[in-house]
């Protein structure tokens, strides 16, 4: 991806007071740095705010907010911030907890009968606890594909949840989940009697004056400042979906710097207690231990952990509170360094590695260590994914096998296929070729059927970002197509968790 990047002067920027820290930040050398790494990785927006002590002390956006238009992003622009939606549901959850309403402790089921997973017993002993913190035994992005793109309700997909392999042991393996928060929505309404973006709107965007963020894309208004997201340096259309509290929130890094003042504040924003100071305590507390791997001790990483809607682990010596969030065309992240009343907000409408490298570099920055240059290091560690990707690619397609021809007649494979836990599929035969359509998400995920060799075939879906894949065939005893597996290797959307099986009349 190439972008060009608008010369400094176009862009707005902002430095307010000045700090009392024994180890004070060039921010003009880091505006330059942060500069010359949104070049350097191609983006085309990044925005970004600082908060010290209770003040705004940086914010600055670049590049821009509609490449194909060469809108220039600013800092009131609303991003996607995909999965930091997360701390507000946790919050909300928190807050219910200290009001008495509910314990952390109580069954799920108490709240939302139809909740289910594959074992009875797990599913007996699901606490709210656990839905917020990733330990209920299913993988990491298991399910995601239920609330993707599809227009299931979410008692339609809690109802669906319980036909998932469980992957990791219950309370011991982290599983990042995205459906385990949709409960916590539908929880949040049973007890407070109001939905979960009404809840999140009446108890933190409105106190916390984030007059521009919104629940959803659904109620965004037509006159907004939107950065629209960027996929291979082409603008996406804004992704419409229902409230989720895992991942729909839009939100500015001006917005989100009255959320982190809130959160250093210990509940506290502009003499309004907005949570409890044990509320937040509660959310900053480890609840799931985390591999620590050789990458993270490369960095000075001792422990990893996730509290409630939060990631915690250690750098330079402080305790780290941190989330990030990713949509196709947006990455999010809110760090905090709460003994230090220090935290930041960075969202790109682009798909990058640049917000880690740049967090190392602002703490770095803060806590008096070397000055390393970070985002030259995870440039490398993105090229050399971009280009694996490209080998791995190159490889399949070497495996090839030419002069190959399908078991049947292209008409013999028309019909509709049926995941059970995921929903329908439909294969037409459309002027002599096989269409692919995964119903519930119909206007993504659908592809032209290219035959590879044997009985594979090749799709590549709508949806711009995913990859390849490959639908291959299994027969019954007579010979006759009896059902599918999709191989599609990405990093999100697990579709090797599903079967389908031709529908039967």
């Amino acid at each position: 991806m190439k972008t060009r990047i608008l010369p400094f002067f176009f862009l707005h920027f902002l430095l307010i007071g000045c700090v009392s820290y024994s180890q004070q930040p060039d921010f003009k050398l880091l505006d330059e740095y942060i500069g010359k790494s949104v070049k350097d990785f191609g983006l085309t927006g990044l925005s970004i705010a600082i908060v010290q002590k209770d003040k705004v002390v940086f914010t600055r956006a670049y590049g821009f907010a509609d490449k194909s238009k060469a809108d220039v992003l600013e800092t009131r622009d609303l991003f996607n911030i995909a999965s930091c939606t997360k701390a507000f549901t946790a919050a909300a959850i928190a807050n219910l907890v200290h009001e008495g309403k509910l314990k952390w402790a109580d069954p799920v089921t108490d709240y939302v009968p139809g909740f289910a997973v594959s074992d009875p017993c797990i599913t007996a002993m699901t606490t709210i606890e656990d839905l917020l913190t990733h330990r209920t035994g299913l993988g990491t992005f298991y399910g995601d594909e239920l609330w993707y793109q599809t227009d299931y309700s979410p008692e339609e997909i809690i109802s669906r949840m319980r036909y998932l392999p469980l992957k990791n042991q219950f309370r011991n393996q982290f599983g990042y989940q995205n459906n385990m928060y949709i409960i916590a929505g539908e929880v949040i309404e049973k007890v407070s009697g109001l939905k979960w973006s009404d809840y999140i709107e009446n108890n933190f965007l409105f106190p916390l004056s984030m007059n521009q963020s919104r629940t959803s894309s659904v109620f965004l208004d037509p006159d907004q400042a939107v950065a629209m997201p960027h996929l291979y340096g082409k603008v996406q259309a804004i992704y419409e979906f229902a409230p989720n509290p895992a991942a729909s929130m839009y939100s500015s890094v001006e917005d989100l710097s009255n959320w982190i003042r809130m959160l250093l504040g210990e509940g506290s924003f502009e003499g309004k207690q907005v949570l409890a100071a044990d509320v937040v305590r509660q959310m900053f507390a480890g609840r799931t231990t985390m591999p620590v791997y050789p990458f993270h001790e490369s960095q000075g990483t001792h422990f990893r952990s996730y509290a409630l809607g939060w990631f915690l682990f250690d750098y330079g010596g402080r305790k780290i509170v941190e989330h990030d969030g990713g949509m196709p065309g947006y990455i999010s992240k809110v760090c905090l360094v709460p003994e230090e009343e220090l935290g930041f907000t960075i969202l790109t409408n682009d798909m990058t590695g640049l917000p880690d490298a740049l967090r190392n570099r602002i703490l770095d920055s803060f806590l008096g260590k070397e000055q390393k240059d970070w985002a030259k290091e995870y440039l490398a560690y993105q090229q050399a994914d971009e280009q694996q990707k490209k080998a791995d690619t190159e490889q399949r397609r070497n495996l090839r096998v030419s002069g190959t021809h399908p078991s049947w007649d292209p008409k013999e494979f028309a019909g509709t296929y049926i995941d059970k836990m995921y929903g329908n599929a439909k294969v037409n035969l459309e002027n002599g070729k096989l269409f692919l359509r995964l119903v519930p998400a119909g206007d993504a995920f659908t592809s032209e059927m290219e035959h590879w060799h044997f009985d594979t075939w090749r799709i590549k879906f709508k949806d711009e970002f995913l990859p390849e894949g490959f639908v291959t065939f299994d027969f019954t005893s007579n010979g006759k197509p009896a059902g599918f597996k999709i191989d599609l290797p990405n990093p999100d959307f697990h579709f090797f968790n599903l079967n389908f099986r031709r529908e039967t009349n």
